[in-house]
């Protein structure tokens, strides 16, 4: 009998023992899954993380290079000091810009008087870039908004030289790289 009380209780224990290990092995299993999702879900957050940097890192360039095309083109439009520089001003900022005719025809004016003469080397007219601060303000589609206070440098035969103060109103295409549109705002 007692042999029999032995066997029951090793045999209740061995079922325990099994029992418990089977029930280990379960939550074992469940931790593994748990693991598992938790390393796809780093793995999926870092390339999201990636992704988004390349993102700011792609439009934090697209932004300084719509910025700064704006201000170099504002170099090259309000420097001039005759005739032929006036009118060679488009030549030099060609590659930079793609703008409608009329945009171009109400930037790029040729500088002449009704009688074809010069305005600009019968006054003396010239004009020098001093400063720019170029600022954007928004991007739709492929288009960045862009700003740009210049301040230049004007003088004539008859007149000493004064600062102006013009604000350019530009839009830059992120993949032609060049300004689209650009307006001019005279400040002062």
């Amino acid at each position: 009998m007692k042999s029999k009380i032995i066997y029951i209780v090793v045999g209740v224990l061995a079922f325990g023992i099994l029992l418990v290990m089977s029930y280990n092995g379960q939550q074992r299993a469940k931790i593994n899954e748990v693991q598992k999702a938790m390393s796809k879900i780093n793995n999926q957050k870092e390339v999201t993380k990636q992704a988004t940097k390349q993102l700011e890192t792609n439009y934090n360039e697209a932004d300084e290079k719509a910025k700064s095309s704006l201000i170099d083109f504002a170099k090259v439009y309000y420097t001039f000091s005759s005739q032929d520089d006036y009118e060679r001003r488009f030549e030099k900022v060609k590659d930079d810009v793609q703008l409608s005719d009329e945009n171009k025809k109400q930037l790029f004016s040729d500088g002449r008087d009704d009688t074809g003469g010069s305005k600009i080397d019968n006054l003396g007219i010239r004009s020098v870039y001093d400063t720019a601060v170029g600022y954007t303000s928004d991007k739709q589609d492929d288009l960045i908004e862009t700003l740009t206070t210049v301040v230049i440098k004007v003088s004539s035969d008859t007149t000493k030289t004064v600062k102006q103060a013009v604000l350019l109103h530009g839009w830059y295409d992120t993949k032609l790289n060049k300004l689209v549109s650009i307006k001019v705002n005279d400040l002062q």
